[in-house]
């Protein structure tokens, strides 16, 4: 067998714009057919963030933190999304010219291919490595290594890094792509879903890793590798420009409409401009941390709808994908037409809730039928809020329920929630919003509203999806979860920092939200179910609605006694049987014997419609009467 010939080096440690540079010299010297066909450069990086060929680092990157620590910010040449790199891993970047050698395999085989020859490699040096798809290379279900892809006509481009040893901090604290569960201290457990080569003390000669991983590539390619005098890539003439970062996206930017779809193979983030009339789109922008060929697939796009009468929009975008070779990991061309139309409902939902471009732009609309976000919000029958927007010192943080004192955000979402005949769930951990949105489904909830950071959104979209339920979703503000790196008190319902509800947006959504008459079935109804429905609601699912008070009795009304005692001190609470109904209701009792106005008898009821019914809080002093 004739085997190609490659070369391969390693040409050491350099700033991430360096490495860029060399990179693209590599690139070019593949795509332009230069002998040899194959080239691998190993290397090390200073402290890097390194975006992905289609992502913005305002969606991807801690960009402030990355600048005051001095860590460099660059987009790679291959797709995927961004990784923080140091010394403490081994990098490479192989680029092999495609003639020849056929042009038959897509991005996927081409990443299972060469992820596959990475494992074999080190599964020769005795490590239990395995290929996981889509790009990574797994231990134990830990990742050790990830793979990335840029494709032509002419060439390809795999550029990857092995993790010998992990600085997991600093990569935490880098990227803003949230991690799973973080442990208390927020690195432990996100340091357990990765392997490093040099974990529990071993230490590998890169030398010996290096030919291990080529003679892998090089069974798999048909190459014969040599090792020059130099060390790869020299100082080659280069585009300064080409190495620095072009201008990111400004999210906070109301010129834009914007918004962002998560899709099997990565988040597509769509921004677009109208023009004053409406009827035209103007411009159209795409990113995401995406696996896509060719390079300039997204602008090409983006430059082909430019100036489009919507009128003409939906053939002008078919037209694009017919016209045009592409390769697009896991995700579709009805992906990101879904994008550009939850970007251009950003004008109307502007129009629809009197709301600025901005506020606009927070809202995340999950509609799986379709169903427009006006009808959506007319429709909601429930509200979910998020325990981390109330207050720390609040008693009722990560409890459901809200006494509506008047000291923060939420109570104010359960007075607007009541006046429109909604129930109000306070979603105490991840496990309760899954149990929560299961019981949702199962009492065939039309639609609902709610709040939630769009981190949070992206990463548990699929509870979202799976419940399959129409819901619009405004974004919370302040500090979160995911800006602190504390995900996993978050997940258990242990996080500390108050977030903020934007009252605003609120107050203007809820003012198109129907009444309980308005809606198919009221909260009425639906605090008396027959009972076989209630038998049908076991298990998970009948606990979920046990937790946000739909068909409970006594236990969740006593509950609110003791909110009673937390809001109004010096009252007397009696509780009344009343057998006809199978129901218990309170009396809230004020000093001197006055007796307020008795609290709605279902589960649903809040204790501050008493206070508004004309409950004030006595002097502490004050007599306690008897039930």
């Amino acid at each position: 067998m004739i085997l190609n010939p490659g070369i391969a080096a390693d040409s050491g440690l350099h700033a991430g714009t360096e490495n860029l540079r060399l990179d693209r010299v590599q690139w070019r010297a593949a795509q332009a057919g230069q002998a040899p066909a194959c080239r691998v450069r190993f290397h090390r990086y200073l402290p890097t963030a390194a975006l992905g060929a289609f992502e913005t680092a305002g969606h991807a990157l801690r960009v402030e933190y990355c600048r005051r620590h001095g860590i460099d910010i660059v987009r790679r040449v291959g797709g995927g999304g961004a990784v923080y790199l140091d010394p403490g891993q081994l990098c490479w970047t192989l680029t092999l010219s495609r003639r020849g050698i056929g042009r038959e395999k897509n991005l996927a085989a081409w990443l299972e291919l060469l992820g596959k020859a990475a494992a074999q490699g080190l599964r020769a040096m005795g490590i239990d490595a395995v290929f996981a798809a889509p790009n990574d290379v797994e231990v134990n279900g830990r990742k050790l290594a990830s793979g990335f892809l840029m494709l032509s006509e002419a060439a390809l481009l795999y550029q990857g890094s092995l993790l010998l040893d992990l600085d997991i901090e600093s990569m935490m604290k880098a990227l803003r792509v949230p991690t799973e569960k973080l442990s208390p201290d927020g690195v432990r457990s996100a340091r357990g879903r990765f392997a490093a080569l040099h974990d529990g003390g071993v230490r590998l000669d890169d030398t010996l890793i290096q030919e291990h991983l080529l003679a892998a590539w090089a069974e798999q390619l048909g190459i014969e590798f040599f090792r020059p005098a130099s060390a790869g890539p020299g100082p080659g003439a280069d585009d300064p420009a080409e190495t620095s970062l072009v201008a990111d996206w400004d999210e906070e930017d109301a010129a834009w409409h914007q918004t962002f779809v998560k899709t099997p193979g990565g988040v597509l983030h769509v921004r677009l401009q109208l023009n004053p009339a409406g009827d035209v789109l103007e411009r159209a922008e795409f990113a995401g941390n995406l696996h896509l060929a060719p390079g300039n697939l997204l602008s090409m796009l983006s430059a082909w709808l430019s100036k489009t009468p919507l009128a003409r929009l939906d053939g002008r975008f078919e037209e694009f994908f017919h016209t045009h070779r592409y390769d697009m990991l896991a995700i579709t061309p009805a992906d990101i037409r879904r994008g550009l139309d939850l970007a251009l409902d950003r004008r109307a939902q502007e129009r629809r809730f009197s709301l600025s471009g901005g506020q606009a732009n927070s809202l995340m609309v999950h509609a799986p039928s379709g169903k427009a976000v006006e009808e959506i919000v007319r429709e909601a029958s429930v509200m979910l809020v998020p325990y981390c927007a109330k207050p720390a010192w609040c008693k009722w943080r990560h409890r459901d329920g809200c006494p509506e004192c008047g000291r923060c955000e939420v109570g104010e979402a359960y007075r607007l929630a009541r006046e429109h005949g909604m129930r109000v769930v306070t979603i105490t951990n991840f496990e309760h919003l899954q149990r929560t949105l299961a019981a949702l489904r199962e009492a065939g909830t039309g639609a609902y509203v709610g709040m939630c950071c769009r981190n949070f959104y992206l990463k548990r979209e699929y509870a979202f999806r799976e419940a399959s339920i129409p819901a619009l979703l405004m974004d919370i503000t302040g500090s979160n979860c995911y800006e602190l790196q504390q995900e996993d008190l978050a997940y258990a319902g242990r996080f500390q920092v108050q977030a903020h509800l934007d009252l605003d947006v609120l107050r203007r959504v809820m003012a198109r939200a129907g009444s309980a008459e308005s809606r198919s079935v009221s909260v009425a109804t639906r605090g008396k179910p027959d009972a076989g429905a209630i038998e049908k609601r076991e298990g998970a699912a009948a606990e979920g609605i046990a937790e946000h008070g739909a068909e409970v009795r006594g236990p969740v009304v006593v509950e609110r006694v003791q909110q009673v005692f937390d809001v109004h001190p010096g009252c007397g609470v009696a509780l009344d049987a009343e057998p006809a109904a199978e129901e218990e209701r309170v009396r809230i009792l004020g000093a001197g014997g006055k007796t307020p106005e008795i609290i709605d008898r279902t589960a649903d009821a809040h204790v501050g419609a008493a206070r508004r019914g004309g409950l004030q809080a006595p002097a502490l002093d004050a007599e306690i009467n008897p039930a």
